[in-house]
């Protein structure tokens, strides 16, 4: 935003402040709060991360996904325009939903409710107040006609499902609150198209999260994605969500829904991009790339893309590690010139992409650029809003950083005993568990008498709750150790700067 741009906004707001600060305007706001929409659902500003990437994500899946769901993308887009100072451009997202909606067969007033609750709270805060009672009563006559709904707002499947795609798609930090909202929409219209791909979505996404993979058999995301091929048997992005819950499982049947959904949408970046990710998962590294190098023809803007492709350079990279003598340096070169830019590019799009984060911080080091890679992991763990688990992920691997790039051991087991002191049953603790175990192994060997290493067995005794085992590593530790365990202890709060 320009300087220009800021000082009129500014003069807007003063102006807005002036005229809303009547009783009438009061009376009014009181009314508006009443509504369901974007506006009346608690999202604050602050608590959505990468603003403009979830427009630009919104915009690719209008053009390229099934029109049933371009109201509900002009809606959101129209309220993170608001939020971005922006309500001329969230006046005309509106306008775009409402054609959508009165384009639909069957076409009910009452679809319109939250374009229209959205509508009035901009009018708002323009401060056009004519406008807003417009909409208002526009609402109000809606509601009159819908059984046991009250003046300005009707518990209907519609109105959840507004909800509940507009929480699955401002991020992860939403995804519990969207399900339950998916939840409340089915019950009323069980087997509603978009709330059935919706619900199943936010099921896959949830799974997706957890550190440990739900087993198929118990995988409700699974289950819910079949409900949707039952209903909707062309629909791609459930294929390809299904033949990744499969993919170790029933083999034969992932493989021919990729192949479905490739034949369904070959041309559609959110379904060929999961089918670049089943192909690398299948170590089929050309045939990925060959897929996302087209995908990100056709939307260069999207974070996952280059990150997809970041992996993989980097599955490709450590394949030439293996056999290094036998792969000009060039190449490899090249390659890692490659990785850096997609996992570089991918961050850029999405600060908040973790994953792509830490994928550039090991790349940096593969590629010695150890200032780069450092920066990377002190800054993330800087931050405060950080969550538990992500937490936990990124000292596993800074760890590993620290140990196998810097060379730094004793900076190494801190983190990854900070790794480890995180009581969370993952990947990322069972990695920092068995490196902590080697390291210590493997210092015994050459040295018996090595009480750090005694400590470092004794303490990870301790974490598993084995009290008894931990203190005879801990005597041991103690016995041949020049200073006490609380040495160790304000080292290692030194090093990780506590």
């Amino acid at each position: 935003m320009t300087k220009k741009q800021r000082i009129c906004l500014k003069r807007r707001e003063c102006i807005l402040t002036i005229i809303l600060s009547t009783p009438q305007s009061t009376d009014l706001e009181a009314s508006l709060q009443e509504l369901e929409c974007h506006f009346t659902w608690d999202f604050k500003k602050d608590e959505i991360k990468d603003l403009d990437n979830i427009s630009e994500k919104l915009l690719d899946r209008v053009k390229f996904c099934h029109n049933r769901y371009h109201s509900t993308y002009f809606n959101i887009l129209a309220f993170l325009s608001h939020l971005e100072g922006q309500n001329e451009t969230a006046l005309e997202f509106l306008s775009k939903a409402e054609c959508v909606l009165r384009n639909e067969k069957p076409f009910l007033e009452k679809h319109l409710l939250v374009t229209y609750g959205n509508y009035a709270w901009v009018y708002y805060h323009i401060g056009k107040l004519s406008e807003v009672n417009t909409y208002l009563g526009k609402v109000e006559d809606i509601c009159r006609s819908i059984p046991r709904s009250l003046r300005y707002s009707a518990n209907l499947p519609i109105v959840y499902g507004e909800k509940a795609w507009t929480l699955l798609k401002l991020g992860a930090r939403y995804y519990p609150s969207s399900k339950e909202s998916f939840q409340k929409a089915l019950h009323g219209d069980p087997d509603n198209l978009s709330l059935n791909n919706g619900y199943a979505v936010v099921l896959y996404r949830l799974e997706g999260l957890r550190r440990r993979k739900v087993k198929t058999e118990c995988s409700d995301a699974v289950k819910q994605i079949r409900k949707v091929l039952r209903l909707e048997p062309n629909n791609s992005e459930a294929m390809v969500f299904l033949a990744l819950k499969l993919q170790w499982y029933r083999k034969e049947e992932s493989r021919k829904l990729v192949e479905n959904a490739l034949r369904v949408s070959p041309d559609v970046p959110q379904v060929t991009r999961y089918v670049a990710k089943y192909f690398r998962a299948e170590g089929d590294i050309d045939k990925s790339l060959e897929i996302l190098k087209k995908a990100v023809e056709l939307a260069p803007q999207s974070s996952f893309l280059h990150h997809q492709i970041g992996l993989c350079y980097k599955q490709e990279l450590a394949k030439m590690k293996i056999n290094e003598q036998q792969v000009p340096l060039d190449e490899k070169m090249a390659k890692m010139a490659e990785c850096i830019h997609h996992f570089k590019k991918s961050v850029e799009l999405k600060p908040s992409n973790l994953h792509a984060k830490v994928n550039l911080a090991e790349a940096y080091g593969e590629n010695r650029q150890m200032e780069e890679a450092e920066k990377i992991f002190t800054d993330v763990l800087e931050d405060p809003f950080l969550g538990i688990s992500d937490r936990q992920y990124v000292l596993a691997n800074y760890a590993l950083f620290l140990l196998f790039k810097k060379k730094n051991e004793s900076s190494a087991i801190c983190h990854f005993k900070a790794a480890y002191e995180i009581q969370l049953r993952t990947s990322s603790r069972v990695q920092a568990g068995k490196n902590l175990n080697k390291i210590a192994n493997q210092r015994l060997k050459t040295n018996t008498e090595d009480s750090e290493a005694y400590e470092i067995i004794s303490f990870v005794y301790m974490q598993d709750g084995l009290k008894k085992k931990a203190m005879e590593y801990s005597l041991k530790a103690k016995q041949f150790s020049s200073f006490n365990a609380e040495d160790l202890s304000a080292l290692c709060d030194e090093k990780l700067n506590i």
